[in-house]
C-alpha cells in the first residue's frame, strides 16, 4: 500500500472542522471548551461522546471509540482510510495524487466512485427530460396537479424516465457506461424471458435518493401509468445503496432536525417534499421498507422526539405501530400526528395551507394515547373480553417504552381509558413477550394452540368451566345465574362466558362438538383441553357455588381498584371525586359482606 505524504494528511486534518464534521451526524452541545453528545457507535442514555476542537479529536468514555476526522468518517460511514482521506480532501479542495495502494480496495473504491458519478449523471439527465422534453409532458402535468412547481422540481432534481429503452442506451453510450456496470449499479435489468436488458425505470416520475453527503445513490420511481403493477419502484440494493440505511430527504433535513430536536416522519417522497417546502424542514421518509434500527439510531443522534405522520386508516396505524416498536426502545419520544380521514400531508397542505399542518403537528399525541383513544374507539369495548384483548395488545407496546416514568404514565392512562386496574395492566406487561411468527391458525409457532388463552384466564372462572362441562346439574345452575356484571367487569372470564352463554347439552357429545366447532381456533383448543380435564374435577354444585362467590369478590375488588384509578385523573372535578369516594365506601362494605359469606361453613 502506497503512503500518502504526511504533510498532505496534516493539511487535510487542519482544514477539517471536526465539530462541524461530527455535528452533521451527532447532535452536539457545548460543554466548556469541548462538545458532547450521544455516541453514534453504541446505544447510551447519557452523553459520553466528547469532541475536543483543541486536539481535533473525539473520544467516547462509554465504548472507547475515538480518533481524528479520518477515523470518524471511516467508522461512521464504513469507508476505507483512503476513501475517508479523499472525501475530506475533496471537501477542503485539497488535491491528492492518485496512487496504486491496494488492488482490491482500489478496484472497489473506483467502482463505488463510478456508481455515484453514474447516478449523479443519470439524475441530471432525468431532470433535463422532465424540464424540457416533450415526452415528459404527462409527468409535468402530474406535478402541476400536485402543486409542485418547477423551482421545487429543480431543488429536489425530480426527473422523468422515458418509456423506451433506446434513450437510456444512447445516454449510457455517451458516458461510456458498459452493460455489466449498469446491471451492477441497478440502472438496467436483465430479462430471462427475452434474454436481453431493459431500463429499471420506464415512464416514471423519478426522485433521486441521496446519502448523508447529498450524493445520488439510487432512485424511487412513481408510476404515471395507472395500470402499472407497482405504484412506487425503488432501485435494487447495490454497492452504494442499502434501503434499510437510507432516509429520503435526510441530507437536507439533518440540520433542521438537530435544530428542532424533532423529526417528522411521513410515508412517501412527495409528502416529504411538500412538507419541507411548506416550511417544515425537519422531515424524512423511509424507502418503501419498515423502519429499521439503523433509521432509529440515525434519528436518535439528531432528535429527542419523532412525529409519525401516516395515513389515518388501518394500514397507517399498522405502519405507525411498526415504527414505534423500532423507535421507542431507543428512548425517543414517539408521537402521532393523525391526519384527517382521506387526507395525506400533501393534500392537507394544498387544501388548507401550512397553518393546518402546523396545527396537526401541535396536536400530535403520544403513540400510546393515540392507540388507546383513536384505535380503541374503533373496537367494541362493552365486553371485558374485548377490553382485555386490547389491553394485551397495548401491553406489547408499553413494555417497549425506555423511560420508567413514560411507562408508568402510560399504564395510568390506559387503566383509566379501559376501566382496568393498573395492577392488571402491569401484569399484562410483565407477561407480554416480543411478537413471534404466527401460523395460519393464529397460534405462535412451536406453541400449543390455546395455551396463551388458558394462561390468561381467572382460575375460579376456569374451575367453573370445568365443573359445568363435567356436570349437567352445574351447567343448568350456572345458566340461571345473572352473568352480566361478572363477565363485563372481570378479566379472564372469556372462556367462562362462552360456556355460560352456550346452548349445548353437555351430555350430548355431538352437540358439544358442534358448539366447539363454531368457536375460533384458540377458543376451541382451550375448551377442548378443559373438557378433557373436567372428568377429574370433583365437588359438583358446592364447588361451583364457592367459585362463583370468589369471582364476585374478585369483581368487587376490581371495581374498587378501578374507582381508585379514576381518582388519579388530573381533570377530575371535586363533585365527581366525592361521588367516587362514596362508591368506593359502598363497595368496601359489599366486599366485607361477601368475604364473610364465603367463610361461613356450608
Amino acid at each position: 500500500m502506497a503512503k500518502i505524504p504526511e504533510e498532505t494528511l496534516q493539511q487535510v486534518l487542519a482544514s477539517t472542522d471536526i465539530v462541524d464534521l461530527i455535528g452533521r451526524s451527532v447532535k452536539l452541545r457545548r460543554a466548556g471548551t469541548n462538545w458532547v453528545g450521544l455516541c453514534p457507535f453504541h446505544n447510551e442514555k447519557s452523553p459520553s461522546f466528547n469532541v475536543r476542537p483543541s486536539t481535533n479529536s473525539y473520544h467516547c468514555f462509554g465504548c472507547g471509540a475515538g480518533g481524528n476526522a479520518f477515523r470518524f468518517v471511516m467508522e461512521h460511514d464504513g469507508l476505507t482510510f483512503m476513501e475517508a482521506v479523499k472525501r475530506l480532501a475533496e471537501a477542503a479542495n485539497i488535491r491528492i495524487e492518485e496512487e496504486v495502494w491496494d488492488a482490491n480496495a482500489e478496484k472497489e473504491a473506483k467502482i463505488r466512485s463510478l456508481m455515484i458519478r453514474a447516478h449523479q449523471e443519470l439524475a441530471a439527465w432525468y431532470h433535463q427530460l422532465l424540464m424540457k422534453s416533450p415526452v415528459a409532458e404527462e409527468a409535468r402535468a402530474y406535478l402541476t396537479g400536485r402543486g409542485i412547481t418547477s423551482a421545487v422540481a429543480k431543488s429536489w432534481m425530480i426527473g422523468y424516465a422515458p418509456p423506451d429503452s433506446a434513450s437510456l442506451r444512447h445516454w449510457a453510450a455517451k458516458h461510456k457506461f458498459g452493460q455489466q456496470f449498469l446491471l451492477d449499479a441497478g440502472i438496467i435489468k436483465f430479462s430471462e424471458e427475452r434474454g436481453d436488458t431493459y431500463p429499471g425505470f420506464r415512464h416514471r416520475l423519478m426522485f433521486p435518493i441521496r446519502n448523508d453527503n447529498g450524493e445520488v445513490i439510487a432512485f424511487s420511481g412513481r408510476a404515471l401509468d395507472k395500470t402499472a403493477k407497482a405504484k412506487y419502484l425503488n432501485s435494487p440494493e447495490t454497492l452504494i445503496f442499502n434501503k434499510s440505511k437510507v432516509l429520503f430527504g435526510f441530507d437536507k433535513s439533518k440540520r433542521p432536525i438537530s435544530k428542532a430536536g424533532q423529526a417528522i416522519v411521513c410515508e412517501g417522497q412527495i409528502d416529504t417534499i411538500m412538507i419541507f417546502e411548506a416550511g417544515f424542514q425537519n422531515v424524512v421518509a423511509g424507502q418503501g421498507t419498515a423502519f429499521t434500527e439503523f433509521h432509529a439510531k440515525a434519528l436518535k443522534r439528531q432528535a429527542d422526539e419523532i412525529l409519525l405522520c401516516y395515513d389515518s386508516d388501518n394500514a397507517g396505524f399498522k405502519a405507525s405501530e411498526k415504527a414505534f416498536q423500532i423507535l421507542a426502545p431507543t428512548g425517543l419520544i414517539v408521537k402521532v400526528a393523525a391526519l384527517p380521514a382521506g387526507e395525506d400531508p400533501d393534500s392537507l397542505i394544498r387544501k388548507q395551507g401550512p397553518e393546518a399542518f402546523a396545527a396537526l403537528l401541535k396536536g400530535a399525541r403520544d403513540f400510546i394515547d393515540y392507540q388507546v383513544e383513536i384505535v380503541g374507539s374503533r373496537r367494541n369495548m362493552d365486553e371485558m373480553r374485548e377490553r382485555v384483548k386490547f389491553a394485551e395488545e397495548m401491553a406489547q407496546n408499553i413494555r417497549l417504552l425506555e423511560s420508567p416514568v413514560a411507562r408508568e404514565t402510560a399504564i395510568q392512562r390506559v387503566a383509566v381509558r379501559l376501566g382496568i386496574p393498573e395492577d392488571t395492566i402491569r401484569k399484562l406487561i410483565a407477561r407480554a413477550q416480543p411478537k413471534a411468527g404466527k401460523d395460519k391458525a393464529g397460534a405462535t409457532k412451536n406453541e400449543r394452540p390455546g395455551k396463551q388463552l388458558l394462561a390468561s384466564q381467572d382460575r375460579n372462572a376456569l374451575l367453573l368451566c370445568q365443573l359445568a362441562l363435567a356436570d349437567a346439574q352445574v351447567l343448568e345452575w350456572l345458566r340461571h345465574q345473572p352473568h352480566a356484571d361478572v363477565l363485563r367487569d372481570l378479566p379472564g372470564t372469556e372462556l367462562l362466558a362462552l360456556v355460560w352463554r352456550g346452548s349445548f347439552d353437555p351430555l350430548d357429545p355431538v352437540g358439544v362438538n358442534v358448539f366447539l366447532t363454531g368457536l375460533d381456533h384458540e377458543e376451541e383448543a382451550a375448551l377442548t383441553q378443559i373438557l378433557h380435564q373436567s372428568s377429574a374435577t370433583g365437588g359438583g354444585l358446592e364447588s361451583a357455588q364457592h367459585a362463583m362467590s370468589a369471582l364476585e369478590i374478585a369483581r368487587l375488588q376490581m371495581q374498587k381498584q378501578r374507582l381508585q384509578t379514576q381518582l388519579k385523573h388530573p381533570s377530575l372535578n371535586p363533585e365527581d371525586a366525592a361521588e367516587i369516594q362514596r362508591e368506593i365506601m359502598a363497595l368496601h362494605k359489599q366486599l366485607q359482606e361477601a368475604q364473610q359469606q364465603i367463610l361461613k361453613p356450608q
